[in-house]
């Protein structure tokens, strides 16, 4: 796949996901999120989708200079299939097979390529393609170094920091995890050098508190670890090194640095939508990000995910105090990933060409539109496609050293680039290469541009401009053949050991041979893509089924976080009880004092009874002064700390909240939302689609194809073929 091409596919599917986030924006935040970390995934993933996907090409790109571009026509539809058809007659009419015995022929030469000086090879050293793969390889490199440098980064603050040793954090830590259900070990560390609270590590979960974390309320803690602890369950720290990994490979490209700034809000935004979710009051909690983001110290440019970041703190604290908050939607969610996933796909599938290029006609389609063509039709072709009865004698010229086969070495046939079906009698718009390895000879045929093939693959019958289709054998002697359309029609460059020679006939012979072989190895690719193909829609009803599971976990997760709710709200009230119970508790240990007072009192009074000296009870006297003197002063501390009126105001605090409204609210929500009559009716569509009925059918249909056998059938019979090959080649002088 092209740069060009590749970055015109990236640009459609980060436009689309920018468009849906636009439509989104008064929506929940979940919702986003979950788009842009499928935009991200899709735009990794693209080249892999283009290698699997059919495609087609779509005219969006720029026309090429010196390119002619067709006329516009009234009927483009019948016009090509002339085109086509007048492509196939005329060359089948009027091209004679080129012989070296017959005598007045002359033989059929390549020509120099368009604007290269004879005997110069084309191109230059540092030609504009590469300096621009060179500056993006730099970029990518810089970018690359940049994030290893901040993984490192957060390794050494990891390691510089200490566990955490307050039991009570570490219990209300461990309780926040359960009930998120956290399986997962999760480090606790104190750092001096983390200003905010951060979350990181990849492989194992680290959440990094600032120093000052043991003084905090519990409260203020509570609210800090369930942010951070959202971040783990949702692994946002593999989310974010994948937008890392997007920006260096695509540094260069101004949307996905815009794409990645929206996916990094977007996922604050719905981390603070959870924390809201669970409890949280928003007042307290914008007062909290404030004070974060106003705490001094060292913010250090490490892999993790800080839970205060300047440049975001203003949208943060808007969305979190609006007073109507957008509830998530599984169905918004499933429709906005449809969308965008359909989207990865068809922009995966989608082939940028420049304007005026026509898609590749299909093998049928050219046989049935080949009957009839017009003569007015015939003429421009054989004059564009230079078609014609007359054989171009041969003309000196240097050696084409730039049309090369790659060379992978490789035991198999591959396909370096499709456009289209393999069944085709025109390949367009990119190279296409054919190797194969069989009995020590290595074998290729790679076609660039446009040139039309025979029905049964084993005759050139027309090559379009600044086209080629290049054969080439190796083994102890390496021959190949680069056949051209010149002006007087097909034309050949023949050569030995890279030694041009005449184009003859034990040179045809090596021609049809390798057109015949290469032509079975085509069609073994064929069988081999037919049977892939079906295994392909196997794997595509399975994950159509996973699909529908995974509605069904979404449905169950959506009624969970419902019901965790009740936990939520219990558990606030009951933090209200525990600072009545607090406040009493506080009066009781006064009391409980004053009574202590009363006490050593009665002692002393008894002690002044039984002792007659004047200076011992001069000091009983003092004592009891001073024990009526504390009683006093307690007695006046119960009376100020007012217990009746702390525990009416907790008391209307409860009152206000009306927990059991906000249940019995939430039940009503659990109860509306139907989770069982929206799972039994996924179930039901997973019975009605019946996957191993599919899967039977199609396995059925792929034991018809019966690959092996036809393919063993194939490569029998070209044995004979390829022996010609290896005697002809051998003796070729």
């Amino acid at each position: 796949m092209g740069a060009v091409e590749l970055t015109a596919q990236v640009t459609l599917l980060l436009l689309v996901a920018l468009a849906l986030a636009w439509l989104g924006r008064r929506g929940s935040p979940g919702i986003i999120h979950q788009l842009w970390t499928a935009t991200f995934a899709l735009v990794l993933v693209l080249p892999l989708l283009g290698m699997l996907a059919p495609s087609w090409n779509v005219p969006i790109l720029p026309a090429r200079d010196g390119e002619p571009q067709p006329p516009a026509v009234e009927a483009p539809a019948a016009a090509e299939a002339a085109v086509e058809a007048a492509a196939v007659e005329a060359a089948a009419v009027g091209t004679p097979r080129v012989s070296a015995d017959e005598p007045g022929s002359g033989v059929p030469h390549p020509r120099a390529l368009p604007g290269a000086p004879a005997g110069q090879p084309t191109g230059s050293s540092w030609s504009p393609v590469r300096v621009l793969f060179i500056a993006w390889a730099l970029g990518c490199a810089i970018s690359l170094i940049s994030l290893a440098a901040g993984a490192l980064r957060l390794r050494a603050l990891v390691r510089a920091a200490l566990p955490l040793r307050d039991p009570a954090l570490r219990r209300q830590a461990d309780a926040i995890r359960k009930r998120m259900r956290i399986r997962a070990d999760v480090q606790l560390l104190s750092s001096d050098v983390a200003a905010t609270p951060m979350t990181g590590g990849l492989w194992k979960a680290v959440i990094l508190l600032p120093a000052a974390a043991v003084k905090w309320s519990p409260e203020r803690r509570a609210v800090v670890l369930t942010h951070e602890l959202i971040h783990v369950r949702r692994r946002d720290v593999l989310r974010q090194l994948m937008r890392r990994i997007v920006l260096a490979l695509y540094w260069f490209h101004p949307l996905g640095w815009l794409a990645a700034r929206r996916a990094e809000v977007a996922s604050e935004k719905a981390c603070d939508e959870e924390v809201l979710a669970l409890g949280a009051r928003p007042s307290d909690y914008a007062r909290l990000l404030l004070r974060l983001a106003s705490a001094r110290g060292r913010r250090p440019n490490v892999l993790a995910l800080p839970l205060v970041k300047i440049s975001q703190l203003e949208t943060r604290i808007v969305a979190i105090l609006k007073r109507r908050r957008p509830r998530p939607s599984v169905t918004r969610t499933a429709v906005t990933l449809t969308i965008v996933g359909s989207a990865g796909v068809s922009v995966a599938a989608a082939h940028p060409v420049p304007f005026g290029e026509a898609p590749v006609p299909t093998h049928e389609a050219t046989l049935a539109r080949a009957a009839a063509p017009s003569a007015e039709v015939r003429a421009p072709l054989e004059h564009e496609l230079g078609v014609s009865a007359a054989v171009q004698p041969e003309r000196p010229g240097p050696m084409r050293q730039e049309i090369q086969c790659p060379w992978a070495g490789s035991d198999s046939i591959r396909t370096m680039r499709v456009s289209g079906g393999l069944r085709v009698t025109g390949w367009n718009h990119g190279d296409r290469t054919i190797e194969r390895s069989v009995a020590g000879m290595y074998l290729c045929m790679r076609a660039h541009g446009r040139v039309v093939m025979s029905d049964d693959g084993t005759e050139v019958r027309a090559v379009g401009a600044d086209s080629w289709l290049l054969l080439e054998s190796r083994e102890d002697r390496t021959q190949r053949l680069v056949i051209t359309e010149g002006p007087g029609g097909i034309e050949y460059e023949w050569s030995v050991d890279d030694v041009r020679r005449t184009f003859d006939a034990e040179a045809r012979q090596w021609h049809d041979l390798m057109l015949a072989i290469m032509h079975g190895y085509q069609e073994v690719m064929e069988i081999r893509g037919e049977e892939s193909t079906l295994r392909g829609r196997i794997s595509a009803h399975r994950g159509y089924v996973s699909s529908l599971s995974g509605r069904i976990s979404a449905h169950r997760g959506q009624v969970s976080s419902l019901r965790s709710r009740f936990s939520a709200h219990r558990g606030h009230v009951s933090s209200l009880r525990g600072r009545i119970s607090a406040h009493r508790g506080h009066v009781s240990s006064l009391r409980g004092q004053i009574s202590a007072y009363r006490g050593r009192i009665s002692s002393l009074n008894a002690a002044m009874r039984l002792t007659a000296r004047a200076e011992t009870r001069a000091a009983l006297e003092d004592e009891l002064r001073e024990l009526e003197s504390r009683i006093r002063q307690t007695e006046a501390e119960v009376a100020a700390y007012d217990l009746d009126g702390k525990v009416q105001e907790v008391e209307q605090q409860i009152a206000a909240y009306d927990a059991e409204g906000t249940v019995r609210e939430v039940e009503q929500q659990v109860e509306d939302y139907d989770v069982s009559g929206k799972v039994a009716a996924i179930e039901a569509e997973i019975e009605a689609y019946d996957l191993e009925g599919k899967r039977r059918e199609i396995e059925q249909l792929i034991e018809e194809v019966d690959a092996d056998t036809r393919i063993e059938e194939i490569e029998g019979s070209l044995e004979d073929e390829i022996a010609a090959l290896r005697r002809l080649a051998g003796s070729t002088g």
